[in-house]
């Protein structure tokens, strides 16, 4: 089975999915999601097309080749929000879900987003594409953020 080439996909991010709200405080698991690829020129190709954008990527990710903390399996948003324990799995969600460039260690809610917001180029998740394959499981992932 062949996957994007390593070198197509030189980036790194850290997620951060929305969990619950617990005494009224937002609480996030994080994922340092390796080997992606980041185009953060998307939103000049889209500008060109006479589509109006700001701060806009596009991030794709190939499932059968990366690498993620403590070998988290993907699924999608409607399993994964499903799970009464989501600590071995990640998901994409244009709720409340966002992602940073590189590996960020900090834990929420112990920080907080707008102190995230000061630190990092935060990316909210904007839509999510999950094609369907001839196995039943997705393949490559295609999210827009802003």
């Amino acid at each position: 089975m062949k996957v994007i080439s390593r070198r197509a996909r030189p980036y790194n991010i850290t997620l951060y999915n929305y969990v619950s709200t617990a005494s009224g405080v937002m609480t996030f698991q994080r994922t340092y999601i390796q080997r992606v690829s980041l185009d953060l020129a998307y939103q000049m190709k889209l500008a060109q097309r006479g589509v109006s954008t700001t701060n806009t990527a596009a991030l794709m990710i190939d499932l059968r080749d990366i690498t993620t903390t403590s070998n988290r399996t993907f699924l999608t948003y409607e399993a994964w929000a499903a799970l009464a324990t989501k600590t071995g799995y990640f998901s994409f969600s244009t709720a409340n879900d966002f992602f940073v460039i590189g590996e960020a260690a900090e834990i929420m809610p112990a920080t907080t987003k707008a102190e995230m917001l000061a630190k990092y180029r935060c990316y909210s998740i904007t839509g999510v594409s999950v094609p369907a394959s001839d196995s039943g499981i997705p393949i490559i992932l295609t999210i827009t953020a802003k």
